[in-house]
């Protein structure tokens, strides 16, 4: 371990939830799908067009499946989406937290294109939407000039508008993946400016930019809200757990990047991945105690105590679960155990509502939580705080099986033996 890998090292142990691995991995079909995208949307369906209709993608899955982690490494190394003919797709990665309409999206997507010409752009849009006229109110904006009242503020803020400006000052020489993340987020009407500017994007507006949506297990569901309908099944991907080779990948290739010598250890190493699962987040939650491990001894695994890391892995991944039980799931802690038990294969949405009303009773434990009212709400939430996933069958189940036997040990229902972060 030079210095070099030493800082590095310590920076990843610095790290908080949500920052990009420091080794990426898998997820093959999940990129090449996006590239396809970008295909689709360049090559466009007739002679001289560009875009397609419905080459919308969406990546869904629980929380630390590696849905960000993937957005991340095609905003980083857009290469890794290059097309046949060597061109590669420019990338914008954005937060929902960050988009509340038109503007916020059409904005840093000037900015990517033509960055000096971005200026003109925005001052485009507010002469369209008489931003020289009124004052915004978040989605509303007050008119002076115009006829007193109330109006969408962002009319002109769209695909046309922003394809035109383009063209007049070169066009476009790459297809765009616009990607979005936390995308379960959105929360909005077919009619909302910011639906129909998604609209436009999956009806094939003539533009080469491709549309991709990452979040939780419910994106689809808030895509179909804003009227993205019609997706194929094959560009919805639910991803969860890596294949034991990759997660055997992730732990090598991590290691050789800090400089962490594994040859003689490989045994221990693979006894630190096992019980994870697969698990993107547990595999990072071993990475970070082998990193302490090994930061202590300078890279030397001889002298590491393996003993101490695992129990760190195992303490680590208890209070990782601790945090993803809500305070509702841990009132609700019956409840929910009932309809973890209930779970040993997938069950359509259906049927995890009436599993749900089925076991809602009379103690306090087994009522549904204050603020959720009916039995959809809480599969909601179930589905938020990863103890719930649907996959391309839609059909549900808990996509970790330790979390499934912790939460049903929280709720009185422990199974024997219990399976929970186990580690040897």
């Amino acid at each position: 371990m030079n210095e070099g890998q030493e800082r590095g090292l310590k920076s990843f142990l610095q790290q908080t939830e949500g920052t990009p691995p420091p080794v990426f991995v898998g997820r093959a079909g999940v990129l090449a799908d996006i590239a396809l995208a970008a295909e689709q949307v360049w090559e466009g369906t007739g002679a001289g067009m560009r875009g397609m209709e419905k080459a919308t993608r969406i990546v869904q899955g629980a929380p630390g499946a590696g849905k960000s982690s993937t957005l991340n490494e095609i905003a980083r190394n857009p290469e890794r989406l290059r097309m046949e003919g060597g061109t590669v797709p420019m990338v914008l990665m954005l937060k929902s937290g960050d988009i509340q309409g038109p503007r916020d999206i059409l904005r840093p997507l000037a900015e990517k294109v033509h960055a000096s010409k971005s200026r003109e752009f925005m001052a485009r849009i507010s002469r369209n939407t008489g931003g020289e006229a009124g004052f915004g109110l978040g989605l509303l904006r007050f008119a002076r000039k115009k006829e007193i009242g109330i109006e969408h503020a962002e009319p002109g803020a769209n695909w046309g508008t922003f394809g035109a400006w383009a063209e007049q000052h070169g066009g476009f020489d790459r297809p765009i993946i616009l990607a979005i993340d936390e995308a379960q987020r959105f929360d909005h009407f077919p009619e909302d400016p910011l639906s129909k500017l998604f609209q436009g994007l999956h009806d094939g507006c003539g533009l080469p930019v491709a549309l991709v949506l990452a979040g939780l297990s419910d994106t689809e569901y808030s895509a179909g809200k804003m009227d993205l309908t019609r997706i194929p099944t094959d560009q919805k991907h639910n991803i969860g757990r890596f294949p034991d080779h990759e997660a055997e990948e992730l732990m090598v290739r991590s290691c050789a990047h800090f400089g962490i010598g594994i040859a003689g250890f490989e045994h221990e190493v693979e006894q630190l991945a096992r019980p994870c699962e697969g698990w993107p987040r547990h595999l990072h939650i071993a990475l970070k105690a082998l990193g302490r491990g090994a930061l202590m001894t300078g890279g030397d695994l001889g002298e590491v105590g393996w003993r101490t890391v695992s129990d760190n892995i195992m303490a680590s991944r208890e209070a990782y679960y601790a945090s993803q039980q809500s305070e509702q799931m841990e009132v609700a802690a019956r409840l929910t155990a009932s309809v973890m038990s209930g779970l040993d294969t997938g069950i359509n949405r259906a049927g995890v509502i009436g599993l749900i009303e089925k076991n809602i009773g009379e103690q306090p434990s087994d009522r549904l939580p204050a603020g959720i009212k009916t039995a959809e709400e809480f599969l909601i939430h179930l589905l938020h705080r990863g103890a719930l996933q649907r996959d391309a069958q839609k059909l549900y189940a808990c996509p970790i099986p330790s979390f499934r036997a912790y939460l049903l040990e929280q709720g009185g229902m422990a199974q024997n033996p219990s399976p929970i972060l186990k580690t040897t």
